[in-house]
């Protein structure tokens, strides 16, 4: 009589696993328990759990990623594992006068209106965010602090939430006391009083290229040049074209998004980071660096600040906390250095204060309300985001398209072939009521024609995935 033989402990393991993963009990982009980890509570030799792992990334369940575990794969990474980076231009423009720049309202419009698919504007979605706790918070502060909550709040605003601040900021790899901060309204506000701080009308200022569009904005409300350098979708801002620039001409200013920048999604490496603010600092040349992206990475620690090499005072740090918990309380700040008193003077004539209920409730929320906790949540919801809509727009595009693969945050930024005018998709787009960022304003040159912005800060759906299959539609056919 045959009698079958059992089935090895791997294999036993791995099945194991697999069931757990198809049951949910380990999503797309979670970390599954360590070689080591498993062996103990499996009771089976690491080797068996090494075989098993083996095993499981055959199947494409899992990946090992370097220094960091192994992680469980989407299901949907088969046609976006093959996509290539989106290329990156290495001229220097001349700087650049922004009379003429102005965003495009139907742009700012669509990002609010219900009917449409909104991948344009980089906004995350209501669902993710902890608005019923902020609104239990909110209300209880109105309750109990009504004088405070309904009297100005003059710069630099809401000692509270500056005192918040200053406990985060050790997470920045720094210490900033709380009188180094301005509550601002939002982080478009701290931009506006960094630029109006450091640079006259008519002065020139370094940005990257491509760069967010209310850079543009603002510059252009202020009347500067802007000085488009090369940045690259893995290691952002071009240090030596920058160099070669600071060498060649007087600019008052270096605008930068070192942590996941918007559109590209670029992480600057460390050591770039430190050559940066060192370059600066040899040519006296102020850094306004934008950091609202960066609590939001996918692996590992936070990133650090340039703000944390900063020796000189000499780096502006402006953030909110639009991208996290809520976009419509515009709670945002900077921590200005050597510029700090003339913020506060621009501020006070600007609207003279901020609005306290909404600083006090999101520095309870800093406080008591889980804000690591929330954050793990949305960074694990953001990759899957970025993940689907990665495979959904490889599988809708022609294969000459490129897309970014970002670490952090929740934009992507695409490479269409260049017979695509991308403007013209995006009203083709609108008609159909689907929202997305038109390449040519992410630059002051109008470059970046054939490019768009795709934001997945809304929850994945059907509607979702009809609409991009639209939009590859429409890309075939402009081809």
């Amino acid at each position: 009589m045959h009698t079958e033989a059992p089935t090895p402990l791997y294999l036993q393991l791995a099945d194991r696993i697999e069931e757990m993963i198809s049951h949910g009990m380990f999503r797309p982009g979670d970390r599954i328990p360590s070689v080591r980890t498993t062996s103990t509570q499996h009771q089976v030799s690491v080797s068996t759990v090494l075989q098993a792992y083996t095993l499981l990334e055959d199947r494409r369940l899992i990946e090992a990623r370097p220094k960091s575990g192994y992680y469980v794969r989407s299901p949907h990474t088969a046609y976006a594992s093959t996509l290539q980076t989106p290329a990156v231009s290495r001229r220097i423009p001349p700087a650049k006068s922004l009379s003429r720049f102005a965003p495009l309202m139907e742009l700012v419009h669509d990002v609010v209106n219900p009917d449409f698919v909104r991948m344009g504007g980089a906004h995350p979605s209501p669902e993710v965010l902890p608005g019923r706790k902020l609104s239990r918070l909110m209300a209880s502060l109105a309750r109990q602090q009504n004088f405070s909550t309904i009297s100005c709040d003059p710069a630099p605003g809401c000692q509270r939430f500056r005192t918040e601040l200053s406990r985060r900021s050790l997470d920045w790899g720094c210490y900033l006391p709380p009188d180094d901060f301005v509550v601002t309204n939002g982080a478009t506000e701290a931009l506006y009083l960094a630029l109006s701080a450091v640079a006259k009308p008519g002065e020139t200022v370094i940005i990257e290229s491509p760069t967010h569009y209310g850079v543009l904005n603002i510059m252009s409300q202020l009347g500067l040049k802007a000085l488009a350098v090369p940045a690259s979708p893995r290691e952002g801002l071009d240090l030596q074209a920058t160099r070669t620039v600071l060498q060649r001409q007087r600019v008052s200013a270096i605008v930068v998004v070192p942590n996941f920048c918007n559109p590209l999604g670029s992480c600057m490496p460390e050591v770039n980071r430190a050559a940066l603010v060192q370059m600066a600092a040899e040519h006296e040349v102020p850094i306004i660096e934008d950091d609202v992206y960066g609590d939001l990475h996918f692996e590992g620690e936070r990133p650090r600040c340039l703000k944390a090499l900063d020796r000189t005072g000499s780096v502006l740090l402006c953030g909110s906390f639009s991208k996290t918990l809520a976009p419509g309380y515009r709670v945002g700040y900077i921590s200005a250095g050597n510029f700090q008193d003339r913020v506060i003077q621009t501020k006070t004539a600007m609207n003279f204060c901020n609005a306290p209920l909404m600083a006090l409730t999101v520095a309870e929320f800093l406080r008591n309300g889980g804000y690591e906790h929330h954050l793990r949540s949305l960074r694990r919801t953001f990759r899957e985001q970025l993940i689907l809509m990665r495979e959904a727009l490889a599988q809708a595009m022609p294969q000459r398209v490129k897309i970014t693969d970002p670490q952090g945050g929740f934009v992507l930024w695409v490479e269409l072939p260049q017979q695509v005018d991308a403007l013209a998709l995006f009203h083709e787009a609108r008609k159909r009521h689907i929202s997305i960022a038109p390449g040519h304003l992410f630059c002051p040159a109008g470059e970046y024609r054939h490019h768009m912005r795709i934001s997945c800060g809304h929850l994945w759906s059907d509607r979702v995935g009809e609409a991009v299959k639209t939009l590859g539609q429409l890309v075939h056919a402009a081809l």
